[in-house]
């Protein structure tokens, strides 16, 4: 069996699944909350716009599900 953690992104709100140990995520008050892809995208375009350093590349298994004995 296989499982999708379900969440809204800290950012804009958007529903979307991901695997909890790899997504991209914002410490908020010691607690780690989800980023979702295109808001990852959408930052580094506006980084990249001003000269800014990127955000590293989520892991190619962030946004994928995981074997359910990795919970």
């Amino acid at each position: 069996m296989f499982a999708t953690v379900f969440s809204p992104c800290i950012n804009c709100n958007q529903v979307f699944g991901f695997n909890p140990h790899r997504v991209p995520s914002i410490r908020i008050n010691g607690v780690r909350e989800p980023v979702c892809r295109g808001c990852i995208d959408n930052e580094n375009a506006h980084r990249e716009a001003n000269a800014l350093e990127l955000l590293p590349e989520p892991h190619a298994d962030a946004y994928k599900s995981i074997h359910e004995s990795e919970l």
